[in-house]
């Protein structure tokens, strides 16, 4: 058997394929871990925006019944809901309007000013 004797140069080769498949590897982790950071801000977002939401109903919903509003006075409540309220640092664009198919739900209109989020809510009217 005939053995190389001269292995100058094979630990070089060896070095460069493990830094390469570091940085691919590296690569793909960062690529990962940027996604799902995106992802959880996007998750949070919509969690605050939803959350707000819910409030800016419920707020409305007791200023209707604090009114003591009826199926007759009901517009007039609302014409004098507040135009934006601020529930945790955010300002909550309201309005609310009974709806045109059906007098027995109010449709409340919300744009949150910090998430840039637009929803629109039924308000059903109670007895």
């Amino acid at each position: 058997m005939h053995k190389l004797h001269n292995e100058k140069g094979a630990a070089l080769v060896l070095v460069l394929w493990i830094i390469v498949l570091l940085t691919i590897l590296g690569t793909i982790l960062f690529s990962q871990l940027l996604t799902t950071t995106l992802q959880m801000n996007k998750q949070e977002e919509s969690t605050i925006e939803s959350d707000l939401s819910n409030m800016a109903t419920l707020y409305v919903s007791t200023f209707i019944n604090q009114q003591n509003a009826t199926r007759d006075s009901l517009e007039e409540t609302l014409g004098r809901l507040p135009g934006q309220i601020e529930i945790d640092n955010n300002t909550i664009k309201l309005e609310a309007n009974v709806n045109e198919n059906n007098e027995n739900e109010i449709v409340l209109d919300i744009t949150i000013d910090e998430t840039e989020g637009h929803r629109k809510e039924i308000i059903p009217i109670q007895q």
